[in-house]
């Protein structure tokens, strides 16, 4: 007996943190296929849903935040589109339509 319940309890933490880790990496329909292993309550269901998007969020911008304050002392923008500009040729197309207003 005490090796199922320590079974179930170890499986039960390992779909936890599944669930934990995968809050931040997974579109929220596969979040919710996931989830609904756990038949939870649809408030309950709900905030978690609600909390993952936060925290989710939150890791791309601190993520984003990161790289930016990384590369920014050491990209020189001048300098980068006056070479951009110097090895590619710019191409714009712009199409005008004039109709009568009715």
């Amino acid at each position: 007996m005490t090796e199922d319940l320590q079974s179930k309890a170890s499986e039960f933490v390992k779909k936890v943190i599944t669930v934990g880790i995968g809050a931040a990496f997974l579109t929220e329909e596969s979040l919710r296929s996931l989830m609904s292993e756990f038949k939870l309550p649809k408030e309950l269901f709900s905030g978690l849903l609600e909390s993952a998007n936060k925290t989710k969020n939150e890791f791309f911008q601190r993520l984003s935040t990161d790289i930016m304050e990384k590369l920014t002392p050491k990209l020189d923008l001048k300098e980068l589109i006056s070479e951009v500009l110097e090895k590619h040729e710019l191409d714009f197309e712009v199409k005008l339509k004039f109709t009568p207003k009715k």
